[in-house]
């Protein structure tokens, strides 16, 4: 039995020794293998160094290239499925060298992957460098590597949200259609090339999609997978729409290129101004916000400054909290200076002469003279005052008598003028009633008249005719304008004394301040001079007739008593 077991442990130890011969140690797997590419990229066909470390000391590696990424542990053939097996059987340092665990080599970039499941060429793009020991496909060491040669270029490189990009670029696999991306989406070529050529080279053009402020990826991406990238910087925009409006007026305003989810400030001209946010995202704040994309839109009323009193170009700016601006331009139409009346006049409700008349003023020049006029036949200046700092007066005057309908009332600063109408009444006023002289009262050469006062809110003046009949087709004399109810003629308007049968008339009317005039008072008669003038003719011849009787008769006694 012993013997048994003695020979049982020889003939193990003969096969162990055969199997060892034929079947090298697979060597432990070491802390820390690496491998590092000098340089980390290159184009197809360019040498590169390749170094690795902390590997088993005398092991035999394997270098793969493959454009599947994997980690270490993952195995070529099963995550890694297109490769190229670069080279075999390179030599781990021994423990005795001076660099133990390490090796030096070299590759050139493939220009086809055909080692694994199936062929496929090299491009443009991220690859990868991959180490298994001889015996094993577990991956123990990875570097990335870059195959570099295809470059696009970007006209322009900056820009806002909406800039029209032209794309050129070059070393693509020929005849392959292209795709554009932009931050890893997809977006459209609106024109040019949607393959590349023989030369594998391109030209086609793309817009900037909605996207937050700073550096984007633009890269082509090809059929075999080539993908070359640059940057593009969005800067921040805004658009005022419409840009002319009045003040008082809507002004939407739209923005792009900012920070995302963050608040905007609207400033005018200097000033911070009250907004109105439309967007989605703003739904829970009182301001206006940025949505994912750093885009916002919103509105605000054109403010009343005393800037925009003659029209011009103002600035708007918006502010994201990261204190990205951008601005534009927003002409702002001239507000139109304007005056109204107090108290307000029309048809229905007219003024009178006489009447206290403010003006009011807005939007002229700034701390300025303005003159008032009124047009009444001549253009009379009836006020003048001077504007505040905001463009704004107010003064008062007095309405001078003129016809009846509108009138003019203009305020000017010498570059605005402006002009509204005031209405003046049309009322006839009442028919003044005769007092002195009485009819066919005779009177003084210096004779006095007088009438009852009549009242108008416009003022009343008299006229007052004496005529030489009672059509007044002779005029004796006239007063015009008096401003009492009574007259006295004076030492030179003395009348002269007049007969029976041709007495003087008068009579008298009123017009108020917009000349509207009452009707002639009757014609009334009066004489000038004694009483006798006044007595009928065949009274008189009467008269005369008993006084030559009478002294006959008392002739007649006289001399009969002289007789006795």
């Amino acid at each position: 039995m012993k013997c048994y077991r003695v020979f049982c442990g020889v003939a193990l130890g003969i096969i162990f020794a055969l199997l060892m011969a034929v079947f090298p140690t697979i060597p432990v797997h070491a802390e820390g293998e690496l491998i590092t590419l000098y340089p980390a990229e290159g184009e197809i066909g360019e040498k590169i160094d390749i170094e690795g470390g902390g590997f088993g000391e005398g092991s035999y590696v394997y270098i793969y290239f493959s454009g599947d990424a994997a980690n270490e542990g993952d195995d070529i053939d099963g995550e890694v499925t297109h490769y190229k097996l670069l080279e075999r059987n390179i030599r781990v340092s021994e423990e005795t060298s001076l660099h133990p665990g390490e090796f030096n080599t070299y590759f050139k970039v493939p220009e086809e992957l055909d080692d694994g499941e199936s062929r496929e060429d090299v491009h443009c793009g991220d690859y990868y460098v991959y180490a298994t020991y001889r015996t094993s496909k577990d991956i123990i060491a990875v570097a990335r590597f870059a195959v570099i040669g295809c470059k696009i270029e970007l006209a322009p490189e900056e820009g806002t949200v909406g800039t029209e990009v032209k794309v050129s670029g070059e070393g693509l696999c020929s005849n392959k259609e292209i795709t554009a991306r932009y931050d890893d989406s997809e977006v459209d070529i609106i024109s040019g090339d949607t393959r590349s050529d023989e030369e594998g080279q391109f030209v086609c053009t793309i817009i900037v999609p909605e996207s937050t402020v700073g550096n984007h990826i633009i890269a082509v991406v090809d059929e075999s997978g080539s993908k070359p990238e640059t940057g593009f910087c969005v800067k921040p925009a805004i658009t005022v729409n419409p840009s002319l409006q009045a003040v008082d007026g809507i002004v939407n305003i739209r923005g792009t290129g900012f920070e995302g989810r963050e608040r905007i400030t609207i400033v005018l001209d200097g000033g911070e101004i009250f907004t109105t946010p439309v967007t989605l995202y703003t739904s829970l704040h009182t301001s206006l916000h940025t949505n994912y994309y750093g885009s916002f839109n919103g509105s605000f009323i054109v403010p009343p400054y005393p800037a925009y009193v003659g029209g011009g170009t103002g600035k708007v700016k918006a502010y994201d909290d990261s204190f990205n601006v951008a601005e534009s331009e927003l002409t702002v139409v001239a507000i139109p200076a304007s005056i109204s009346l107090c108290p307000t006049t029309s048809l229905a409700s007219p003024g009178h002469a006489g009447m206290e008349l403010t003006v009011d003023g807005t939007w002229f020049i700034a701390d300025t003279t303005v003159t008032i006029t009124y047009t009444s036949g001549d253009i009379l200046t009836v006020a003048t005052a001077r504007t505040s700092e905001s463009g704004d007066f107010s003064v008062t005057f007095t309405v001078p008598p003129s016809a009846v309908g509108g009138h003019a009332v203009t305020a000017t600063d010498g570059t605005n003028r402006v002009t509204t109408i005031f209405t003046m009444e049309s009322e006839t006023p009442p028919m003044p009633v005769p007092r002195l002289p009485e009819v066919t009262a005779t009177v003084e050469g210096e004779t006095y008249f007088d009438w009852e006062d009549v009242t108008d809110p416009s003022d009343i003046t008299y006229v007052l005719q004496i005529g030489a009949d009672s059509d007044f087709a002779v005029i004796v004399l006239e007063k015009e304008g008096l401003a009492a109810s009574e007259y006295t003629l004076t030492e030179e308007e003395k009348l002269e004394s007049s007969e029976k049968e041709m007495p003087y008339y008068w009579r008298v009317k009123a017009i108020d301040g917009a000349f509207n005039e009452s009707g002639w008072t009757a014609p009334s008669a009066f004489y000038v001079g004694t009483s006798w003038v006044s007595i009928p003719t065949w009274i008189r011849y009467i008269w005369i007739g008993l006084g030559i009787s009478l002294a006959a008769i008392l002739i007649f006694r006289m001399r009969r008593r002289v007789s006795e």
